[in-house]
């Protein structure tokens, strides 16, 4: 599959968060936790995307993490 453009790779995180979402809704699916880091990063490239896009400024970073901090699973514990 060639590459995308900035704003169509967007567009195409975005609705596949949407449907991803939908589908689990329409049919009382349960996410795993990972199932929505991985949609929430989606969500988080494709907004990024969108406001380099739209304000015209330089790329932004990520915040930093806390120090000593890695992913914590739903109930707060580290993984």
């Amino acid at each position: 599959m060639p590459e995308l453009a900035p704003i169509p790779f967007a567009r195409f995180n975005l609705e596949q968060v949407r449907e991803r979402l939908l589908a689990a809704a329409a049919f009382g699916e349960s996410l795993s936790p990972d199932q929505l880091e991985a949609l929430a990063d989606k969500l988080s490239t494709g907004l990024s995307i969108y406001i380099e896009a739209t304000q015209n400024s330089g790329p932004r970073a990520r915040p930093p993490a806390a120090p000593g901090r890695a992913c914590l699973d739903f109930r707060g514990h580290l993984r």
